[in-house]
């Protein structure tokens, strides 16, 4: 703890802090995950409760990027303003993006200090990607270089591109192009059956994945349709009795359980399968899954 102590002192010194801050205490942490600061501001200065991995790699980086939020929120260029911070709760996306926009702004700056860290450049990044899948790896790739490379932020455009980022930072008329991790990330951010639904391109293929859930629910008694990441399950005693997986567009997988055999067998439904078919496949099964039930 002396050791901590000590550095934490040399790194608000370094960064001329040290006469702002009237009390700071140290607690252990058993992930570098949970590192972070708790501020209490009191007319220009503030207390500080921090939380520090047990671990020694990388520690003075890690301290260093601690205190640096902290010197943001006293630097009155920064025009910190916790009012504007998204709310958790009611917006978590956005919170979300606003904590890596922060986090990947006092990343930089110890990137071009020479302090290593935990939290290098190439974490950040895939921390980044991930988190905006959604725009597709190149653009979310290109968002973070730009952030990356800016000098500084104000806490107001921290906000600003939480909200706003797209708009900010890539072209209006660059080329609407779908990608893999986009269609990933819709199917893992909005698991319903309605958006399953919707991912079809073809309004005869929805009417027959529509039919077919409609049947299954009112043929098929204590069945349970639910919405997967993946796709949409139809569940019986527990158990998966068929799957309907959304792909292409214009195709649906289905893979269904053959109780007799107790193996799963898939097929392929296009716009022209016959619903007809498929329901008494989906029937004659069931009746003998719901036999072997009682």
């Amino acid at each position: 703890m002396r050791t901590r102590k000590a550095l934490v002192q040399s790194i608000i010194d370094d960064l001329g802090i040290s006469h702002n801050i009237n009390n700071i205490v140290i607690e252990g942490t058993d992930s570098p995950w949970l590192e972070k600061a708790l501020i209490k501001r009191k007319k220009g200065s503030l207390d500080a409760k921090t939380f520090i991995w047990t671990d020694d790699v990388f520690l003075y980086g890690r301290i260093y990027r601690i205190f640096l939020y902290i010197a943001d929120v006293l630097d009155a260029a920064f025009l910190y303003d916790p009012r504007m911070t998204p709310d958790e709760d009611k917006e978590p996306f956005i919170r979300d993006r606003y904590n890596q926009i922060w986090s990947l702004y006092v990343d930089s700056r110890m990137e071009r200090l020479g302090i290593e860290s935990f939290f290098d450049r190439r974490l950040r990044k895939n921390l980044f990607i991930d988190l905006e899948s959604a725009l597709g790896w190149r653009d979310a790739g290109d968002i973070f270089d730009a952030l990356w490379s800016r000098s500084s932020f104000t806490y107001p455009e921290i906000v600003d591109l939480s909200y706003h980022l797209e708009d900010r930072l890539l072209d209006p008329f660059r080329p609407q192009l779908t990608y893999l991790e986009q269609d990933i990330a819709e199917c893992l951010h909005r698991p319903t059956v309605s958006k399953h639904l919707d991912r079809l391109n073809s309004p005869r293929l929805w009417e027959i994945l529509n039919d077919l859930l409609s049947f299954s629910a009112y043929s098929c008694k204590d069945g349970i349709i639910i919405p997967c990441h993946y796709g949409i399950v139809f569940l019986y005693q527990n158990k998966v009795f068929f799957e309907l997986i959304p792909s292409g567009g214009k195709t649906v997988i289905m893979t269904m359980l053959d109780p007799r055999s107790e193996r799963y067998d898939t097929l392929e439904i296009t716009e022209w399968s016959s619903t007809a078919d498929i329901q008494k496949n989906i029937k004659d099964r069931y009746v003998v899954l719901s036999m072997q039930a009682q």
